[in-house]
């Protein structure tokens, strides 16, 4: 009896020194999980771009040159690409803001690395894309296409955005419509000429 009692005490002390160890086990994982989870979200943050929806399947390219506010040369595969931003239109060389909308897309861009979404060409043989650039301070890829067309850079084509969804169609009629009353950039001449206009009046001069 003597015996039974002895081994029942022995059992009791080891599964009692078992579950102790468990859960001083489970508890350190528990205080590690907060910690591990918290370092890779700043890891997370700090390393890799929050890339806007759809952005992350769009190749990477390098902005080699900026001709004008809204055409440029980028690398890609290691060729040299002419790239026309889609839905927007900006002033012409020679035309009033033309000067400032360029070095407007250089300060955006120039000789940085951007994802390309390309949508089509043009008669030109002009690669059509939507250009997309990293920016550290808020860790979110921004639209370069919208982003000139906010600070007053552009006008949208609505002739040639058919093609975008119609939420991206309405943001582009609605940056230009705040810049427009916020008399952004171009937008703070009292009648500023659009790009298609100038184009056509300046054709005729040269014809006549």
């Amino acid at each position: 009896m003597e015996a039974l009692i002895l081994l029942f005490i022995v059992v009791m002390a080891f599964s009692v020194l078992g579950w102790t160890a468990s859960a001083s086990s489970k508890s350190k994982e528990q205080e590690r999980a907060p910690r591990q989870e918290k370092r890779q979200q700043c890891c997370k943050n700090e390393e890799y771009p929050q890339e806007g929806k759809g952005v992350d399947i769009h190749p990477e390219v390098r902005v080699e040159r900026v001709i004008d506010g809204d055409t440029v040369v980028v690398i890609h595969q290691r060729r040299k690409v002419k790239v026309r931003l889609d839905a927007i239109d900006c002033p012409e060389d020679g035309q009033e803001w033309g000067d400032i909308a360029k070095y407007g897309l250089i300060k955006l861009i120039g000789g940085k690395r951007v994802r390309i979404e390309i949508h089509t060409t043009d008669r030109y043989q002009r690669t059509v894309a939507t250009l997309y650039v990293y920016n550290r301070e808020t860790a979110q890829w921004v639209n370069v296409n919208e982003r000139m067309v906010t600070l007053g850079h552009a006008w949208v084509m609505r002739r040639f955005y058919q093609h975008l969804s119609p939420e991206r169609q309405k943001k582009l009629n609605q940056l230009e419509n705040w810049a427009r009353r916020k008399k952004i950039g171009l937008w703070r001449a009292p009648d500023p000429i659009a790009p298609w206009r100038w184009r056509s009046e300046h054709t005729n001069r040269l014809r006549a």
